[in-house]
């Protein structure tokens, strides 16, 4: 059996060190393909606050069968932008229809 012997712990170094990130790489792009998800929405509803409103309010007879409201209510405040509790009368709503 052949020895193999280190002449440069320097270079030895780089070429694990390449060698880690072309695979860590390699995996975060397939765990990036195959947890990709389309999160962009092409239609909504624009519903503007008023007073006495909340998001709970604002999303009733809009969220999908098939998803829980909280669900809905997160991806509203993400589409938007903007923190379910921190909503003011006169604001523009956008409720994604999935």
């Amino acid at each position: 059996m052949r020895r193999y012997r280190i002449k440069s712990k320097f270079r030895f170094t780089m070429f694990l060190a390449i060698v880690a990130i072309i695979a860590l790489s390699s995996f975060m792009g397939i765990v990036g393909i195959i947890d990709a998800q389309g999160n962009t929405v092409d239609q909504y509803d624009t519903v503007y606050v008023t007073a006495g409103e909340s998001i709970w309010s604002l999303v009733d007879g809009h969220v999908p069968h098939d998803m829980d409201k909280r669900e809905y209510v997160y991806h509203v405040a993400k589409y938007n932008d903007i923190d379910p509790g921190d909503i003011k009368p006169g604001d523009e709503i956008k409720l994604p229809i999935f």
